[in-house]
C-alpha cells in the first residue's frame, strides 16, 4: 500500500535510507477504509503510545462499575522508581483515577501509569496480561506488551494498524472521556504540567492523541480528528523529531479531512503478523537527526487544577 505522492515523501526520510521508511496510516474511522499508508504492520515499540492501551483499560474498569473516577490511586514504591518522565511525587502520594489518567495522558508521567496499573489490576504483572488480553480481542495481532508505560522494553512491540485499531476502540468505548485525550495542561499542587503535544495546542479539529517517544522508537504519534462529521485517525511512528511528527501528522490529518481520497483498503482485512523485533533507531542519535521545521504557535488555555494530599506514615 501506498500514501499519496506528498505524503510518501515525507514519510520516507523519517529514519534515514538505511533503516527504511518509517510506518504511517491514515484511516477513515467510521468505515475503516484505509486512505493512506505505508509500512502500516511493521514491527515497531510503542513507547508511550502504550499509555492509550492503560487509559483503555482503566476506563473500562470505571465503566463496568469495578472503579470509580474517585477512585483514589495510589503511588507505591516500584511505580515511584520509574524512569522519568515522571510526576516525580513520594511513594505514598495519593490522585483520584480521574487526575491520575489526566497526568498521564499530559505529563506521559510512567510512574503514574503504573500506579493506574496497579490501582486496576492488583499489580503491573496482572494489568499488563490484561493489556495482552484485550490486544487479542481487539484483534491487535501485531502487538506485545511488557509495561504499562511504554518504557523501553526489546519485547514490547506493535505496528501503525493496530495502533489505529486502539485508538477506534478508544474513540469508540470512551467517547464521555474524550476530554482526557486532549487535555493541554494540569495543575499539581502548584506546579503547571503542560502537555508538548502541538497538535493539542493548535489543532482545532483534533479529538485525541497520543504522543510516544524512547530511542529506539523516534518519535510517534496517534491522533484523530472530526471536521463536517468526518473522523480520520493517522498514525506516525519513527519521525526524527517532535516538529516533524507534528508537522507530517497534521498532513494526514488535513488529507483525510479535506479530500477525496479512494480507500487502498480496509483496516478490518489489513493484517498484521505476530509480534516480531522492533526497528531499533538507537544508532541514529536517539532519533533527533533531521531538518528542523518551524515551531508551532503556542495556544492559551486554563488549567485543571488539582490538590494532591500528603503521603502518609
Amino acid at each position: 500500500m501506498k500514501a499519496p505522492s506528498i505524503l510518501l515523501a515525507a514519510g520516507l526520510f523519517l529514519t534515514g535510507a538505511s533503516a527504511g521508511a518509517s510506518p504511517l496510516l491514515l484511516v477513515d474511522a467510521s468505515s475503516g477504509n484505509i486512505l493512506a499508508a505505508q509500512e502500516a504492520t511493521r514491527s515497531w515499540h510503542p513507547a508511550s503510545l502504550t499509555k492509550l492501551m492503560t487509559a483503555h483499560l482503566a476506563l473500562a474498569a470505571v465503566q463496568s462499575g469495578r472503579l470509580t473516577m474517585n477512585t483514589s490511586v495510589a503511588l507505591s514504591a516500584r511505580a515511584v522508581a520509574q524512569a522519568p518522565t515522571k510526576l516525580g511525587v513520594p511513594v505514598g502520594t495519593s490522585l483520584r483515577l480521574e487526575d491520575a489518567l489526566t497526568v498521564m495522558m499530559v505529563k506521559s508521567a510512567n510512574d503514574v501509569a503504573v500506579a493506574i496499573a496497579e490501582a486496576v489490576g492488583g499489580s503491573e504483572a496482572a494489568f499488563v496480561a490484561a493489556m495482552n488480553a484485550e490486544a487479542r480481542r481487539l484483534g491487535m495481532s501485531g502487538t506485545r506488551f511488557v509495561n504499562a508505560n511504554g518504557l523501553h522494553d526489546d519485547r514490547q512491540v506493535t505496528n501503525a494498524r493496530d495502533m489505529a485499531v486502539l485508538m477506534v476502540a478508544v474513540l469508540g468505548y470512551h467517547s464521555d472521556h474524550a476530554d482526557l485525550f486532549r487535555t493541554p495542561s494540569i495543575e499539581v499542587d502548584g506546579r503547571v504540567l503542560k502537555n508538548t503535544n502541538k497538535l493539542v495546542e493548535d489543532y482545532d479539529a483534533l479529538e485525541a492523541t497520543k504522543t510516544g517517544f524512547v530511542c529506539a522508537s523516534g518519535f510517534n504519534v496517534v491522533a484523530s480528528a472530526v471536521r463536517g462529521g468526518r473522523r480520520v485517525i493517522a498514525v506516525v511512528m519513527g519521525s526524527p523529531s517532535a516538529a516533524v511528527r507534528t508537522r507530517i501528522t497534521r498532513d494526514l490529518l488535513e488529507t483525510g479531512l479535506s479530500e477525496a481520497n479512494a480507500p487502498i483498503g480496509n483496516l478490518r482485512t489489513l493484517k498484521a503478523d505476530a509480534p516480531a523485533p522492533g526497528a531499533d533507531l538507537r544508532r541514529l542519535k536517539c532519533g533527533r537527526q533531521g531538518p528542523a521545521v518551524a515551531k508551532a504557535t503556542v495556544a492559551g488555555g486554563d488549567a485543571k487544577r488539582v490538590e494532591v494530599p500528603q503521603p502518609r506514615d
